[in-house]
């Protein structure tokens, strides 16, 4: 439930974005898929057929196994997770890409559950689109495991998606939080694109620009509605300007902001507001 630090200014946002590339919680965890990826995609995949040692086509698009022996970021490769709330649970989020090119990806994303133990799988649902970019790029796909308690024995899971810009003089990054509850042989969609991490702006490549970063917690509240607990969003928004001064750029905060907001369970899933989910 935790996010990195927020840094502003022209270098320490730059520094900052690159970073959050490798130790964001939405990346900072090594893939646990290991000697078990093939057998786990030979389980949730019957039907696949193998194209090489590490892709298969399934339902027309492709799935990328990782590396055993790297750590990789790639957002086009399966991810494992361990779910400490449930050991007994493997998490496996698969990107389906249908195709890629230097303009953009189309793809979806299933997420599953899988048995730890026999591979068998208890729960799936498919998130269509959710691997599609054009300028914005996927950069990764990671399970947040914080313990998302949504009632006594019930216990949510989180799953990142990072998010980049390829402009040098309009950096951009954005990570956007998922939550999943398991009912029986259902994986339930309960929260969709919070924007947990974003940080942008605008400068002339040498000194002069605006800059803006966001961050937010999320926090399970004792109180609940529907059986299921609330959640507190909190809000912290930093903008900031640098410029040339006697031969020397310097930054400025120009704002500086707090906000706390409360999602409610509606039944079926957690109502967003507009303002902190990911709707473009």
């Amino acid at each position: 439930m935790k996010n990195a630090p927020l840094r502003t200014g022209l270098v320490t946002l730059l520094v900052a974005a690159s970073l959050a590339l490798v130790t964001s919680p939405a990346t900072a965890q090594e893939n646990q898929c290991g000697p078990d990826a093939a057998p786990i995609l030979r389980a949730a995949y019957p039907d696949g057929t193998k194209i090489s040692d590490r892709t298969f086509s399934v339902d027309g698009g492709t799935i990328t196994l990782p590396a055993d022996s790297a750590l990789e970021y790639a957002s086009g490769m399966m991810v494992c997770r361990q779910w400490p709330a449930n050991p007994h649970y493997r998490l496996v989020a698969v990107p389906l890409i249908y195709d890629q090119t230097e303009i953009g990806t189309q793809g979806d994303l299933d997420v599953l559950v899988f048995d730890s133990q026999t591979h068998a799988v208890v729960a799936r649902t498919r998130l269509a689109d959710k691997m599609s970019d054009d300028a914005i790029r996927i950069y990764s796909v990671a399970f947040d495991t914080a313990f998302y308690q949504l009632a006594p024995g019930r216990v949510a899971f989180g799953l990142r998606i990072l998010e980049e810009g390829s402009s040098r003089v309009n950096p951009f990054l954005l990570s956007t939080l998922f939550l999943f509850d398991v009912e029986g042989a259902e994986l339930l969609p309960i929260l969709d694109n919070v924007i947990v991490n974003q940080t942008g702006g605008e400068w002339d490549g040498n000194c002069a620009g605006e800059f803006y970063a966001t961050t937010r917690t999320l926090a399970m509240a004792p109180q609940s509605h529907n059986g299921v607990a609330d959640i507190i969003v909190s809000t912290h928004a930093e903008t900031s300007v640098s410029e040339t001064r006697d031969g020397q750029c310097t930054e400025a905060m120009t704002d500086v902001s707090d906000s706390t907001d409360r999602l409610l369970f509606d039944g079926q899933r957690y109502e967003v507001p507009d303002g902190l989910a990911r709707g473009w």
